[in-house]
């Protein structure tokens, strides 16, 4: 059986180097990725937490015109 060489090893050891290295730049812009949709999702939150209390607001605005129509 073979024994592998010095040269061999540090071959094997470079290519999953480069390995590592791609696989930490891909983890990086998926973490990147995540960012943003949790800032989007948090913009969509806001944004219909507003447009609710405005429908509450409708919902309730002849009830409010007439108590500070009585007033």
């Amino acid at each position: 059986m073979l024994q592998p060489s010095e040269v061999d090893i540090q071959i094997e050891v470079a290519v999953l180097k480069n390995r590592l290295d791609h696989i930490d730049e891909s983890i990086h812009g998926i973490r990147d990725q995540i960012e943003e949709v949790e800032q989007r999702v948090m913009r969509l939150e806001r944004t219909t937490y507003m447009l609710l209390g405005g429908l509450i607001l409708l919902q309730v605005w002849p009830s409010l015109q007439g108590m500070l129509n009585t007033l």
